[in-house]
């Protein structure tokens, strides 16, 4: 029948005596995690409008009990156990979910002339936490719960092609929950069944033949098979299966092109940017007032940058450099030659010499880019997006520049949230394409939380 087959245990998860353990271990956590959240977001709200408003909360012991209809909405939409799904799309998940739920709740109520009994406080509070506990709630217990060795869905993974080996390199986050029990290589596999692993993933099979005798022969027993083809560089968020006249065909998302989705992240962008400049006035005071008082030099500094459909414009920000900056660079490098090629390389130095006492710290915690938020006003950047270049690297971007040119670039982006300066440049460039190929308001959602994360840590900032 072809090669001899291969069975090999994971690399990354030793054997023991939890590579048997039920998957559903897995989503009766993470559905106790949901509840305990929403019902303590509940209660909160319950309790502070009592305060406010001294009254009998035996009703709200009534209808508790209808917290069933969230996690009921929860399993509908996949979140049990809720495996190998991006952050983005997850953020949208929850959110639609308790969204709907509310707005049932809110029509029963209306049709049924009893909407008199609810507080709306409470109904709003709830609303508006509900997701975010939930999502917070999730993310604390992932990291918690992917410590033991019982946590994750068990899988096999087929194959040894460079697929499979970037598959097993991403399942050793655990938080993913997968939990890889095996990995089969040969050009016909066969594993005998164990009746515990849920996940087939089939990553670059070999040939056609044996892409079709795994489906048909070797993932028969399987829950659920997960095809992982070699489309390295196309969109991989909200990509969907269509039926040809019995040939599949996959639907790639063209969100750039949305005319809907772009004007709701334009107003997304004036929303939290005019509420961000009324709340950072002091803090915008403040860093003026000691840029003047430890350097000579203007408070802020505009550099030219490349935008949307390639137009150029002047980023703003807090100056963070002596004014005679270049000449000191030039000094630096004749006396650090080695440093020169760090600098061609990266356009970045870990000790720059022109960064003032002031200015490092404004960097070290991106204070030094707030005046951005006026690009944002202008249209001229957003939020999120890719990160801002200047001329000298466009040509570095090579084939990459056309995808970064059909977005407004970002104050902050998924370079920012995912090491910033320790990440090599062509993985800026990769993380820019990413964001891209991938864009969603969920996806500028979850990067936004993700940058108050990066931002308080420092993490990768010079």
């Amino acid at each position: 029948m072809g090669a001899n087959p291969v069975l090999a245990p994971s690399p990354f998860i030793a054997s023991n005596q939890y590579d048997t353990a039920p998957a559903w271990w897995t989503s009766v956590s993470v559905l106790l995690v949901d509840i305990v959240a929403l019902s303590g977001i509940y209660w909160l709200a319950v309790l502070g409008r009592r305060l406010i408003t001294p009254g009998d909360v035996r009703f709200y012991l009534e209808v508790f009990p209808g917290l069933a209809l969230f996690v009921a909405a929860f399993a509908i939409h996949g979140l049990y156990p809720g495996v190998l799904l991006h952050p983005a799309e997850e953020i949208r998940r929850v959110f639609h979910c308790v969204s709907i739920v509310f707005l049932l709740v809110l029509c029963t109520t209306f049709l049924w002339h009893n909407a008199e009994s609810y507080s709306r406080s409470i109904v709003m509070i709830t609303w508006a936490l509900g997701a975010p506990a939930v999502l917070l709630a999730r993310k604390l217990a992932r990291q918690r719960l992917s410590r033991y060795g019982w946590w994750g869905v068990p899988a096999v993974v087929f194959g040894s092609g460079a697929s499979a080996k970037r598959v097993l390199n991403a399942l050793m986050n655990r938080e993913l929950g997968v939990r890889v029990t095996a990995v089969v290589s040969g050009e016909f596999l066969h594993l005998p069944r164990t009746g515990t692993a849920h996940y087939a993933i089939l990553a670059e099979p070999p040939s056609k033949a044996a892409l079709h005798y795994m489906i048909q022969d070797q993932c028969k027993g399987y829950r659920h098979v997960l095809l992982v083809p070699d489309l390295r560089g196309i969109c991989s968020l909200g990509i969907s299966a269509r039926d040809i006249g019995g040939e599949i065909g996959f639907e790639v998302p063209q969100r750039l092109f949305h005319r809907s989705a772009g004007m709701m992240k334009r107003a997304l962008d004036l929303i939290l940017t005019l509420a961000g400049l009324f709340a950072l006035l002091p803090v915008f005071l403040l860093i003026a007032a000691a840029i003047k008082l430890t350097s000579i030099g203007p408070v802020f500094y505009g550099h030219t940058r490349y935008g949307r459909d390639g137009t150029t414009f002047k980023a703003l920000k807090f100056r963070t450099m002596f004014q005679n900056g270049e000449s000191i660079l030039l000094e630096h490098f004749h006396k650090n030659p080695e440093e020169l090629a760090a600098w061609q390389r990266d356009q970045k130095l870990k000790r720059d010499p022109r960064v003032t006492s002031v200015g490092g710290w404004l960097r070290r915690y991106s204070l030094d880019e707030l005046p951005q938020l006026c690009n944002v006003l202008l249209g001229q950047m957003s939020l999120v997006g890719p990160r801002p270049i200047v001329s000298a690297e466009v040509e570095k971007y090579g084939r990459g520049y056309d995808l970064y040119s059909r977005v407004r670039p970002g104050i902050t982006g998924l370079w920012q949230v995912s090491g910033r300066n320790n990440t090599t440049y062509p993985e800026r460039v990769a993380f820019d394409e990413y964001y891209v190929r991938n864009w969603s308001i969920w996806l500028d959602t979850y990067i936004l939380v993700r940058t108050a994360r990066a931002v308080f840590s420092a993490e990768g900032a010079y």
